[in-house]
Formats: C-alpha cells, sequence, structure tokens
C-alpha cells in the first residue's frame, strides 16, 4: 500500500525539501528543486531503477521540457506525472454574450481590461499572490525572449526588469482587488462560478475546470498573448515524482512511479481522478480532449514553447524571495526601482550563498 499525505498548493512550491525527504519515500515535487535534490543528494536517480525503455518512451511523450525538468548532472531524479504551464483562461459564453474576442497581444490585453472595467463589464484578472507575481514576470520575460537569472549579476537589465513590473502594475489596475492575493485556482474558482471574470491572460492550467459539472460554468484554455515573437515563453510548472533517500526498498517505490506514470493509467485513470497527465500520450488521446472542452489539445502547443526556468541549487529560495520583493511593488508598497534593486540584490546573495554548489 501506498499513504499519500497532502500539501498545500505553497507548500508543494516551497517547503523544504530537507525536512520532507527525511520523512517521505515517495514525494511529488516542483522541478526547480532538482539542483538542489541533485547537490545534496535528497533522491534516488532514477536511471538505475527504472528500465531504458521506459525512461525513453517518458522522453519522446514529454509535454514540452517537462521530462528535461527533472535531469540534472545528466541524472533523472523524477518523472513527469503531471505536467502544465502557463496558458490563458476564458469564459467562451460571456466573451461571445458581449461581442468580445480574445486579445492576440499583450498590449490589446491591456486596452481590454482597460475598456472592461470602464463599461462595468466582466473583468481581466491575474493571479496576484507573491510567488504567482514571480511567475508572471518570468513569462512576460520569456515571450519577449529574454533570458532571466543567467548573468550572475542582475535578474534582467533594469530596464527590462522595470518594464514587466510596471505592466504587471498596470494591468492589475483593472482587474478585481481581490486577485492580490489569488493564486491560479483562487481566480480559475471565482471565474467558473461568478459572472465576474472572462479573461485571465496567463496562469497555470488546470483542466478539471473544463470538465462539465466541476463548477457552474465551463472555462476553456488556450495560449497566452504575445509580446511580438509568438505565443512563446510561457513558464513551465506541473510536478514529478522521485525516490528519497529515506526508503529503504527504493526498487518496489520504482514500481509505484512506474505505474503512476505509465501510458495507460496517465490517459485514464489518472485525470478522471482528478489528476493533470504528464505523458503526451493522454494529452493527444481524443476521449480525454472530449471529456475536457479540448484542454489538452488546445494547450499543448502553448506547453511544447514553454519556458523551462532555471533550477540551480538555491533557486527555490530565489524564487521565493524575488516573488516577495516584486509583491511589494505591485500591492503600492514600494517603488518598482527599489523592487529592481532589491531582486538583483538577493539574486547575488543567494548566488553566493550556494557558491559551494553550483
Amino acid at each position: 500500500d501506498v499513504n499519500w499525505d497532502v500539501r498545500t498548493l505553497q507548500e508543494f512550491a516551497d517547503q523544504p525539501m530537507s525536512e520532507l525527504s527525511k520523512k517521505y519515500d515517495l514525494i511529488v515535487f516542483d522541478h526547480p528543486w532538482i539542483g538542489e535534490i541533485a547537490a545534496k543528494e535528497y533522491f534516488y536517480p532514477l536511471d538505475d531503477l527504472l528500465s531504458k525503455e521506459y525512461i525513453d518512451d517518458q522522453a519522446r511523450n514529454s509535454v514540452g521540457p517537462s521530462h528535461k525538468s527533472y535531469i540534472w548532472g545528466g541524472k533523472l531524479y523524477g518523472i513527469q506525472i503531471d505536467a502544465a504551464g502557463h496558458v490563458s483562461a476564458k469564459r467562451p459564453d460571456l466573451l461571445a454574450k458581449h461581442g468580445l474576442a480574445i486579445p492576440e497581444t499583450w498590449r490589446e490585453t491591456l486596452a481590454l481590461a482597460e475598456d472592461l472595467q470602464s463599461k462595468r463589464l466582466p473583468l481581466i484578472t491575474l493571479s496576484l499572490d507573491p510567488v504567482n507575481i514571480w511567475c508572471l514576470y518570468m513569462t512576460l520575460a520569456a515571450n519577449k525572449k529574454l533570458d532571466p537569472y543567467t548573468n550572475g549579476q542582475t535578474v534582467l537589465d533594469s530596464k527590462d526588469s522595470a518594464e514587466i513590473l510596471e505592466f504587471i502594475i498596470a494591468l492589475a489596475k483593472f482587474g478585481p482587488s481581490s486577485a492580490f492575493d489569488w493564486n491560479p485556482i483562487n481566480v480559475l474558482d471565482e471565474m467558473s462560478s461568478t459572472n465576474n471574470l472572462l479573461y485571465c491572460p496567463s496562469l497555470f492550467g488546470y483542466s478539471n475546470y473544463s470538465v462539465a459539472g466541476f463548477r457552474d460554468h465551463l472555462v476553456e484554455f488556450g495560449h497566452i498573448p504575445s509580446a511580438g515573437f509568438g505565443h512563446i515563453g510561457g513558464i513551465i510548472g506541473g510536478a514529478g515524482i522521485g525516490i528519497t533517500k529515506s526508503c529503504k526498498h527504493p526498487e518496489v517505490a520504482a514500481k509505484v512511479i512506474e505505474v503512476l506514470g505509465s501510458p495507460t493509467i496517465q490517459r485514464t485513470l489518472y485525470q478522471t481522478l482528478g489528476g493533470q497527465p504528464g505523458h503526451r500520450g493522454a494529452w493527444v488521446d481524443k476521449e480525454l480532449n472530449a471529456r475536457t472542452f479540448n484542454f489538452f489539445a488546445n494547450t499543448l502547443q502553448n506547453l511544447d514553447n514553454g519556458y523551462l526556468r532555471p533550477r540551480f541549487p538555491g533557486f527555490i529560495e530565489i524564487q521565493t524571495n524575488c516573488g516577495d520583493i516584486m509583491a511589494e511593488a505591485v500591492y503600492g508598497k514600494t517603488s518598482v526601482a527599489k523592487a529592481v534593486d532589491g531582486i538583483d540584490a538577493m539574486y547575488r546573495a543567494t548566488l553566493k550563498k550556494w557558491a559551494d554548489f553550483q
């Protein structure tokens, strides 16, 4: 038997792996942990526990860079059992009712948001709790073909960072004030249960909101807007499963992973019981798409063109703390300039702290 303990979405993002790896045999985790997991040897590499045929199938059937996201130093530390990334969400019935089409660019998104608010129509919203402000920043950067956290000194050029934060602030101004502590699930709950929201341009998609009867109203998902280079750069999320060094029988735990990640389970039980599969075979399955308002077919290309964030040791600390600093600017508690200086300083300090593991 396998006994599962459930964590919150926030705990999934930032609960210390040093604690979890001592308590559990198997952990479902967020791929930015990979650098630390490998550096501190929290998990067994799966290369010696799963067959080459199984791993090759997982690689061939990756949704976007999901499979790659669990590899560090040439070793595989997790199997992608859940694939996700930034996509857009809309209420097609409300768009049709008001004769509106979804915007194709970020400029159009901002203009539509202002127009909807002025006419007291259902609004455009963002997911604006700190970690999701950070995720949106990363998506907007990648959508412009910028590459954050690569030069060891600044997250981006200060002008680019400021422009991205200022855009988030401008767009947030035309959404609901309650969105300032919303995660993607909060956004989708509001969108699917009321008529207050009609569009979110970029958030992590959840296929169950596209299943008839899950909520009062169906939500349809699609591509994110473009900054001029196409519908690219949506930050990749999802979840992988790995085996900790605390596990006394890793070969048995590997059998559990084999089943959870298998093509058959992924396209059947995994989704019907509320999961969002990580195997590409499920995403192209006609029956699964019919059941989910074409969620998988409509977002697959967006994820294939998605952005894989850095995963080096210490990066979880960087994304958590940078999100908190960015949120101070978005919430009007500090200036954009101070926030940009703050995230750059945080980046440098964390790299220095983790220098022995880089």
